[in-house]
Order: structure tokens, then sequence, then C-alpha cells
């Protein structure tokens, strides 16, 4: 019995790792659509934080798609 339990739980975490693996193909093509600083939000909110005397240090820069 102790036998047919071991195996039983051998198949089910085989088939939850197999369930988890990456194929590959779910990565990114980076050439195709590439994150950049979204140049012009930063540029407005800059402008206007120098207008009321605040330093802006950006930690998370907001990003855009780069579609070309």
């Amino acid at each position: 019995m102790k036998v047919r339990t071991l195996r039983i739980a051998a198949l089910a975490a085989a088939g939850l790792l197999a369930g988890c693996a990456s194929s590959g193909t779910a990565r990114m093509d980076a050439g195709a659509n590439a994150y950049k600083v979204d140049a012009q939000y930063v540029a407005r909110v800059e402008a206007i934080a120098r207008q009321r005397g605040v330093d802006v240090e950006w930690v998370n820069p907001p990003r855009t798609i780069d579609r070309r």
C-alpha cells in the first residue's frame, strides 16, 4: 500500500512540475514591444514640479510600449 501511495504522489508531483514549466515561447520578444520611459509625461510632471519648487526623483519612471 505504501508503494502505491508513493507512486501516486510521485506522479502527481511530476505532473504539477511539468505544468508549471515554461515552454520558452512565453517570453516576450524585446524587439517587438520594448518598453521605454514615457518622456512626454516625465517632462510634464517635472515642469509642474519646477513651477512649484519641488524636486522629482523618479524611482520607477512611467513606461510606455515602444511600437516601432
